[in-house]
């Protein structure tokens, strides 16, 4: 069976293993969702007459047992467990979407759109070159059980009742706020407990204090990428690491400079991110496979193309 035959012949025995006392009246429908990078979830909603909390058990997870023989039996026994548990748990309160309310919540996100061809179907964004778009999330806190995000999608925009241009202004600016760019050498990022942020210097970084690598970010460190295509952030990194640097995207929760110097091959770097997106990097969190280059004199982000552009840039003269 596929995804989609199994989540039938789960629907169909679900009830069987259900309490008595919600088994009659709940409503099951099954469900595909498209999260980021096009990552299709399917689960079961459970709904009550009369309740607005429809929980939905992902069943991904089970499938890919059942692929390797557990027993349909025991996997409707977890799905019936889990709805169990779900209607145990603490439900958050209602969300106020009135434009007001969330503004100052607004936060960036930053995608690749190939990546992402589904998911913004239904998804206002703003194209910020190179094949890549920034979407909107309402951010709402960590007082509401973790990281709690809704994303914006046409439907919340309408709830919002403000245009597209409207919504991400405030978003930049609210993002900026609460979540201010940060750029960290990259030894002091993975060591030390104190991260420095050299977008708060006055004057370039010498040459000999100078890394290798540098680390930018938000101050969460949640979602960091997008930082990049802040207001003048580009040229400030620039300014402090005194030349043009490569741009990796390492998640959508940060990105790695490389300054400009002799010996750097472009094909080395796009290999070293199409590695990481496939052996460390979680799907959900790979931003792009590409590599960009950031031109300190002409103030310009472009893609690196490796098979068009083999050479080295400082050592060309480029």
């Amino acid at each position: 069976m596929d995804v989609r035959e199994f989540i039938s012949e789960i629907k169909g025995m679900i009830r069987d293993y259900l309490p008595d006392d919600i088994y009659k009246d709940v409503i099951i429908d099954d469900v595909e969702i498209v999260k980021m990078n096009d990552q299709k979830l399917h689960g079961l909603t459970f709904r009550m007459p009369g309740s607005d909390v429809a929980p939905t058990i992902y069943v991904d997870d089970l499938y890919q047992e059942y692929t390797e023989g557990t027993r349909l039996g025991y996997l409707a026994v977890e799905v019936a467990n889990r709805y169990t548990e779900s209607r145990n748990a603490p439900v958050p309160p209602a969300v106020d979407l009135s434009f007001d309310n969330v503004k100052d919540r607004l936060t960036v996100r930053l995608i690749e759109k190939s990546r992402n061809r589904d998911f913004l179907r239904n998804m206002p964004h703003v194209s910020v070159g190179n094949g890549l778009a920034v979407i909107c999330d309402i951010n709402m806190g960590e007082d509401r059980g973790g990281d709690w995000r809704i994303a914006v999608n046409n439907s919340v925009l309408e709830q919002l009742g403000v245009d597209s241009e409207t919504l991400f202004a405030e978003a930049m600016r609210s993002s900026m706020a609460a979540e201010p760019p940060m750029l960290i050498d990259m030894t002091s990022a993975l060591f030390s407990p104190e991260k420095v942020n050299l977008l708060d210097r006055s004057e370039p970084i010498s040459p000999e204090d100078k890394g290798s690598m540098f680390v930018l970010t938000n101050a969460s460190g949640s979602l960091g990428a997008s930082v990049l295509f802040y207001p003048e952030v580009k040229e400030k990194a620039a300014e402090i690491i005194g030349t043009g640097y490569y741009v990796l995207p390492s998640s959508v929760h940060e990105v790695i400079l490389v300054p400009e110097a002799p010996g750097i091959q472009e094909q080395d770097l796009c290999e070293m991110v199409k590695q990481a997106n496939r052996t460390v990097v979680e799907s959900k969190d790979i931003l792009s496979d590409n590599v960009y280059h950031y031109s300190r004199e002409d103030r310009r982000l472009d893609k690196v193309d490796p098979e068009k552009d083999r050479g080295d840039r400082v050592a060309e003269g480029r």
